[in-house]
């Protein structure tokens, strides 16, 4: 008989397993969730784009995301306790994968959550410059045009995330800007070269 449980959340219940041999009792839902600690700007942008009305967040199949998740996963290693949900933390419902049972592979390790994040956060940068590099050719202020986006994306309106997705869109467009430049002093030289 089992008697030492490990308490997992799910998203409408808990699945308990024993520490020992895994022998799983009072399964009520295969949607096992993980947590992810993420800037306050970035998890209401995730929250917001991919969560649903209880702040449960499901990405795409298909997504960067998921592959991460189905290439991390890992079981739970000897004497860890799964991770509670902290105050700022995202609860990422786990997908179910052909490859991988996420029953059982329901632990991301450190790196892997550093790897899962940083894939968020080129998913953000990429929605950023899509979003608002054709808006300020408008010659629109910039403090407005990213009040606004914010907005848009359910990320509060406080100056820290503000200047934060500031300077990442400056940093973004100096960097575009000087490749396009090189481009073209190539092609220039490469014109010249010809002649």
């Amino acid at each position: 008989m089992c008697v030492d449980f490990i308490m997992w959340e799910c998203v409408s219940g808990r699945l308990s397993r024993c520490r020992h041999c895994r022998h799983e009792t009072a399964f009520l839902f295969p949607g096992m969730l993980i947590y992810l600690h993420l800037p306050p700007y970035l998890r209401q942008w995730v929250e917001h784009d991919f969560g649903d009305a209880e702040g449960v967040v499901r990405f795409p199949r298909g997504s960067a995301e998921n592959d991460v998740l189905e290439h991390s996963l890992t079981t739970l290693p000897d004497g860890a306790s799964p991770q509670l949900r902290g105050p700022e933390d995202m609860a990422i419902e786990l997908p179910k994968f052909k490859t991988k049972d996420t029953d059982y592979y329901c632990y991301l390790t450190a790196p892997a959550r550093k790897m899962l994040s940083h894939v968020i956060m080129v998913r953000f940068r990429i929605q950023l410059w899509h979003d608002l590099y054709r808006i300020e050719k408008l010659k629109c202020p910039i403090t407005d045009v990213i009040y606004d986006w914010m907005e848009r994306h359910g990320i509060e309106n406080d100056e820290r995330s503000w200047e934060t997705i500031r300077q990442m869109f400056f940093r973004q467009r100096k960097k575009y800007a000087k490749e396009k430049s090189e481009k073209n002093q190539k092609k220039r030289s490469d014109i010249e070269g010809e002649n």
